[in-house]
This record gives structure tokens, C-alpha cells and sequence, in this order.
């Protein structure tokens, strides 16, 4: 496989998608690592446009579309990098465009809302749990970590773009999917929450689950008359309270089976 080597004005453009407001510019983000690499060109759901490579590195099984390869020195790939131990890939990948209200409230089946979810590993980790389970698709409220970070885009392992998403209010965006017939779940440590296992999951209908915060949990203006606030019982003190991925985690497994 032939690759050329990256000239400083290309180095230069790439390294400013390290920043949001350049990635929304652009419409371009940074797929880094070879398992994240690999899973996005297999699922095929994001349109790479190019790969860069660290010098040495053997992108051979990584290409087989034949997308343009860039070579970089190490000092040069690892200022892309965002990671402490840079594993020599990193894909240029167009930002998939959202997808509208209309379509989610139509899909049916389980969607999930993210409120003001702040750290990258945590966002990154729900989404790919998220297509694990495959979710119908995700609501990315306003204050949430952009979901094209590069330790996002990392933490999902590949999982970027499998599902439908849209940004927003979600104040806004739960009321009106109420309004076509989907049932509102938050995750919610109070004890005036219910327990999740007591939960129904009713397949059948459309349903939205909602985490919040990993520090103040979901915006209290998001609790409503018709929503239901629900809680997962551990069977230990010693600890306060699980990590939103993980609670997310046991919330999808319930509804999804």
C-alpha cells in the first residue's frame, strides 16, 4: 500500500479538528486507534476520507476501500494524537448528519437521552452500549460533551454513527415525542423513584430513557406528571451510587429484554 507523506499545511488543518468548533466547521472529526479504526470502516455507517498513518505503521488490512493514506513523523503524529500511547492510525471521518424528530418518534422502539453527560469516557461508553443494544436512536441534550470528541469518538470503539442521533433541547424534544405516544423514563437515585426491576418494559411501545448528569443526575425540569423517575436497588451500603455508563448499562438490559 502506497501512502505520501502529509504536508505541514494538511498536519496543520487535521490537528485543528482536535477542537469543536473546527469540527463543526469542517464537518470532520479524528477516529483514533486501530480497533476504533477498523470497526468504523466494517460497519460502514461513516464515510472516511482519508487515514493517517505513523510512519512504520502497516495500514494494509485497515484499507480495504483504498482511501488516501497520509504518513506522518512521530512528533508530528502524536501532536493529532490524543492519547498517551498513540497506536498509529487515525481515520478523517465526515460528521454523519442528524436525523429529525419526526423519524425517531416514528421508529419506535427505545431511545435514549443524554442530560449535560460532561465526561467524554462516560459519553463514549453509553453510545457504544447503546448500539449494543440497539437502541432505535439518541438525544444529545444541550450542555452534553460534543459526541465527535476524539475521546468520545474513542470510548464508543467504533460504534460512532450506528445510531440515529439528534441535538437539542431536551425539554422540548421529550414533550414533543410524548406527544406521539412515547413514555418518558429517568434514571434517578431519589428515593421517590421507583424501582427499575417494577418497571414493565412493554416492548411494543415507544419509550425514551433519560440519564443525567453524572454529578446532579437528570435536570429537575425534566421530571414531569407523565414521566416516571426510576432507581436501580443495590444490595450494598458502602456504595453512594453507580457510574451513569454502568446505570445506563442495567436501564437498556431491562427495557431491551
Amino acid at each position: 500500500m502506497n501512502s505520501k507523506p502529509a504536508s505541514k499545511n494538511h498536519i496543520k488543518n487535521r490537528k485543528k479538528l482536535l477542537m469543536g468548533k473546527y469540527r463543526k466547521k469542517e464537518q470532520l472529526f479524528l477516529a483514533e486507534g486501530s480497533r476504533c479504526v477498523e470497526q468504523i470502516l466494517e460497519n460502514g455507517a461513516i464515510e472516511v476520507i482519508e487515514l493517517l498513518i505513523e510512519d512504520g505503521f502497516d495500514a494494509v488490512s485497515l484499507n480495504p476501500a483504498c482511501l488516501p493514506v497520509y504518513s506522518l513523523n512521530s512528533d508530528d503524529f502524536n501532536s493529532l494524537s490524543d492519547t498517551e500511547t498513540p497506536q498509529g492510525v487515525i481515520a478523517v471521518c465526515r460528521i454523519p448528519p442528524e436525523t429529525d424528530l419526526r423519524y425517531l418518534a416514528e421508529q419506535g422502539g427505545l431511545l435514549v437521552a443524554f442530560d449535560e453527560i460532561q465526561d467524554p469516557g462516560n459519553l463514549g461508553t453509553m453510545i457504544r452500549t447503546a448500539s449494543w443494544f440497539e437502541s432505535a436512536g439518541l438525544l444529545i441534550g444541550e450542555g452534553t460533551v460534543d459526541m465527535f470528541h476524539p475521546k468520545v469518538v474513542r470510548s464508543t470503539a467504533g460504534a460512532t454513527g450506528t445510531i440515529p442521533y439528534l441535538k437539542g433541547d431536551l425539554f422540548e424534544l421529550l414533550g414533543n415525542l410524548e406527544k406521539s405516544g412515547c413514555r418518558v423514563f429517568l434514571l434517578d437515585a431519589s428515593d421517590d423513584s421507583v424501582e427499575l426491576r417494577s418497571v414493565n418494559p412493554e416492548k411494543d411501545k415507544k419509550t425514551v430513557l433519560v440519564v443525567g448528569n453524572e454529578a446532579s443526575g437528570v435536570q429537575s425540569k425534566l421530571f414531569g406528571n407523565n414521566r416516571i423517575a426510576v432507581k436501580i436497588e443495590g444490595k450494598s451500603n458502602r456504595v453512594e451510587s453507580l457510574n451513569a455508563a454502568v446505570a445506563l448499562s442495567i436501564g437498556l438490559y431491562h427495557f431491551q429484554n
